[in-house]
């Protein structure tokens, strides 16, 4: 049986975990280049067409580095495409598309003078990816509001080696700010002057957040990474950047991946874990699927593994697929987000992904309650069910699950929050658009409301904020992956956190014809322009980023537009770096004192590569 390759969004999903530079321009490979008919066999189809729905371009892509390549070859998800390559091969396909440095950068003459460090306690003003424990994003440390946002000033920029997307929230204290790359480098940066205190190479790549908490009475960095080949969590020494532990953490390897942000609750670390089973089974030969997602708790002093909560079942055979290949199930409902910590009941609260096989499952697409003590579920509600989707259903591929499913994911991390009466309540927005609103002692849904009507791609991604009352939601809907039901609704919402009404809406629009300019990453009008970053508050503000680039400050009461700058630009960094900045997406914009920063460049689903942390100051 054929099965046919349609151009869509989320193949690039599958085709690059990383894009890494230090010069933002692409190099000419030779055309006679022996990488050049491998490329052309197994990644052109997807990388070379001049439509807006197809992956990155070859010039995007030689703006990557080997370790992030290789990485996503031979251990991510691209890892199916290049079966029966042998290690030459390999290695010539690697060659072909990344980009070589002939001088690797160095930190040498960009240290600081002064490398003390404050970290922990009220030092602390961003130590983690929900700000608290409970997820609210809310910055309650700023001086920065509606009355003078307009004094900020960009006053420094650092440029991330060997990247060109940034994915992981950075901790900041009153003196640094610990800032991680994707290709597995770490700094401690001053906070005033963006010079380097310390820095390190713990890994081969760093996936997640990086959180701040405690080691045997040491402040330390938390954050999940690949290092030889292992699914690794690591404590990290936040004043003198040394190892304090680290631990394989996969469930299956491989299949397991770290993505959502760890966090510290007294002398456990909480981990979520996900699960790559949804690119491999592009490969019609792949056995689909047996990974699933979890959590698993650690010792934080030593790392040891106290209790693991697995999201399915372990898979079994269930049928063989049009080729003969068998398939597995159930397997999937990975956990993407970072968990919020209900320290009243005891409880754990991640969201979960769709099963990439069939049987599908009550615990996929669903927000889990989990013990903090055992591990064990105490409750769960399912946003939608019988969604079982995989990469194969975008090429109507034989490893498709019969259930053929919306992939609604839960990618947004859960938020405790509490309603103008002062109750709590469980808040989680979910890729099919919806925002559910949950009592946290039973999993009850208390309102339901559909701010627009999702995708693949679309509705809630990264994260939602709390300011007060209202509870701020960006919807990403980009127009090519919106399903029947009425138009794509990309922009930023808020809702009131009582009875989900919508208080106010920001409507994501492009002004321009957008072209998919095969020599550039960054066109003039971008082909991505929605809000897929998680937002985040602090004051009477509420702050979004796009994927045209664009940094926003709303005014949290009524939605107007106070503040906006545009980072899809080149910067002069003060580590010597050449930097330009992108789409911004994942941790989107940070408040802390009064300084507000933002990570920019994010290459996945046609949009624009960057590598710059931006730290503006009021004047």
């Amino acid at each position: 049986m054929e099965y046919t390759q349609r151009p869509l969004d989320l193949v690039l999903t599958f085709a690059i975990l990383a894009l890494a530079t230090s010069a933002f321009a692409a190099e000419i490979t030779p055309d006679d280049h022996p990488g050049k008919v491998i490329y052309e066999q197994r990644c052109s189809t997807c990388h070379t067409g001049a439509d807006k729905e197809s992956g990155p371009r070859l010039a995007s892509l030689r703006m990557m580095g080997r370790s992030q390549v290789g990485f996503a070859l031979t251990q991510g998800k691209m890892r199916e495409h290049v079966g029966g390559l042998e290690f030459g091969q390999l290695d010539e396909l690697i060659s072909y598309v990344a980009v070589d440095r002939d001088v690797p950068w160095t930190a040498d003459g960009y240290m600081c003078e002064d490398k003390s460090i404050s970290a922990g306690g009220a030092s602390t003003l961003v130590g983690a990816w929900g700000f608290d424990q409970r997820n609210t994003r809310f910055q309650p440390n700023s001086t920065i509001d509606s009355t003078n946002i307009g004094r900020l000033e960009l006053t420094w920029v650092f440029g991330l080696p060997d990247v060109a997307e940034v994915r992981s929230q950075p901790v900041i204290t009153t003196n640094a700010v610990f800032v991680s790359s994707v290709s597995g480098y770490l700094f401690a940066l001053d906070r005033d002057k963006g010079c380097v205190k310390w820095h390190d190479r713990p890994a081969d790549v760093i996936r997640t957040s990086l959180s701040l908490g405690e080691v045997r009475g040491r402040p330390a960095l938390f954050f999940g990474g690949v290092a030889g080949g292992q699914q690794t969590v690591f404590a990290i020494d936040a004043q003198t950047g040394g190892e304090l532990w680290r631990k394989d953490v996969a469930l299956f390897n491989p299949g397991s991946i770290l993505t959502g942000g760890i966090v510290q609750h007294f002398n456990k670390v909480i981990v979520p874990i996900s699960a790559m089973g949804v690119g491999f089974a592009m490969n019609p030969n792949f056995e689909c699927c047996k990974s699933h997602g979890g959590v698993r708790a650690l010792d934080a002093d030593t790392g040891e593994i106290l209790w693991t909560v697995h999201m399915t079942p372990d898979a079994k055979p269930t049928y063989k697929n049009s080729l003969g290949v068998q398939q597995w199930g159930p397997s999937g409902a990975p956990v993407w987000t970072t968990p919020a910590i209900d320290a009243k009941r005891n409880l754990i609260y991640v969201g979960t992904g769709e099963n990439t096989s069939t049987p599908a499952t009550d615990t996929s697409d669903a927000i889990v309650a989990i013990d903090i003590n055992t591990g064990s579920i105490k409750w769960l509600y399912q946003g939608t069910k019988n969604d079982a989707f995989n990469a194969a259903c975008l090429v109507n591929g034989p490893n498709c699950p019969k259930e053929n499913g919306p992939d609604f994911d839960f990618g947004a991390s859960a938020i405790l929050a509490k309603t103008s009466t002062g109750d709590d309540i469980v808040l989680a927005g979910q890729k099919s658009g919806i925002v559910h609103a949950l009592n946290p002692d039973d999993g009850e849904l208390l309102w339901r409301t559909e701010v627009s009507h999702g995708s693949a791609l679309g509705g809630v991604h990264w994260g939602m904020a709390i300011n007060g009352s209202t509870v701020v939601v960006p919807i990403n809907d980009p127009g090519s992956f919106a399903l029947p039901g009425g138009p794509p609704k990309p922009g930023v919402y808020g809702l009131d956190i009582d009875t989900g009404t919508l208080q106010w809406s920001y409507h994501a629009t492009q002004d321009c014809e957008p072209s998919a300019n095969p020599d550039t990453p960054w066109p003039d009008c971008p082909i991505r322009y929605t809000f897929s970053a998680a937002a985040s508050s602090a004051g009477d503000l509420a702050f979004a980023g796009s994927l045209a680039g664009i940094a926003y400050a709303f005014n949290a009461a009524t939605g107007e537009v106070v503040w906006e700058y545009d980072t899809s630009e080149a910067f002069e960094a003060v580590n010597g770096l050449s930097a330009h900045g992108g789409g911004i997406d994942n941790p989107g914009v940070q408040v802390a004192g009064d300084m507000l920063f933002v990570e920019s460049g994010y290459s996945m689903f046609g949009a624009m590569p960057g590598n710059v942390l931006l730290a503006f100051k009021l004047r």
